[in-house]
């Protein structure tokens, strides 16, 4: 699945982005109070927001890479076929619980839509916004990463690979059967 990886790696470029406008905006505020002695209203909210939108990307990012805090202490005593299905049920839970947070996240999004920020003047619903999104990317993720586990499948490239070995599979066949016809040959000969 090449949009899987695709994924990850748009994740990956968007934190880089929003860390960096999040440092940007942090040395701008600190610069301009240390060397003018006066600060701007909306470098914080720009770094609250980026913030908050970091933390459910960062988190889905995790999750598409499968580098979540596991212990997996007792999981690893099973032999690999029970824990890849108690892994799969973890992943399951796991998306039952980002399922149940985008979903208490809605009316707190809705109810923030008429608040706006100070110094931007945005709906604060856009932090929000970001539980929503990110709890959505992560139920996906989970779903998919419960899938490899329980069947031991790669989720990226699992179908290039099963058509790698299927081909390898009709090259063996097809290189046997024209050994038979060779060695017929020659007891005709």
């Amino acid at each position: 699945m090449k949009w899987f990886k695709t994924l990850g790696t748009f994740l990956e470029v968007l934190c880089a982005i929003l860390m960096i406008v999040m440092c940007l905006c942090s040395f701008a505020q600190v610069a301009n109070r240390l060397i003018f002695n006066k600060s701007f209203i909306w470098t914080d909210e720009i770094v609250l927001f980026s913030m908050v939108w970091v933390t459910f990307f960062g988190s889905a990012l995790a999750v598409s890479r499968n580098t979540h805090t596991r212990i997996d202490f007792f999981v690893s005593l099973f032999k690999p076929r029970v824990k890849g299905y108690i892994l799969a049920f973890s992943d399951v839970l796991c998306a039952a619980f980002c399922v149940a947070l985008a979903y208490v996240s809605l009316p707190v999004f809705r109810k923030n839509m008429t608040i706006y920020s100070s110094g931007l003047h945005l709906p604060n619903a856009i932090s929000y916004f970001a539980v929503i999104v990110g709890s959505v990317l992560m139920v996906l993720l989970f779903v998919l990463q419960a899938y490899k586990d329980a069947t031991g499948f790669a989720v990226v490239g699992a179908a290039g690979a099963a058509d790698g070995a299927a081909g390898a599979a009709d090259g063996a066949a097809a290189g046997a059967s024209k050994g038979d016809a060779a060695g017929k040959e020659g007891d005709a000969k």
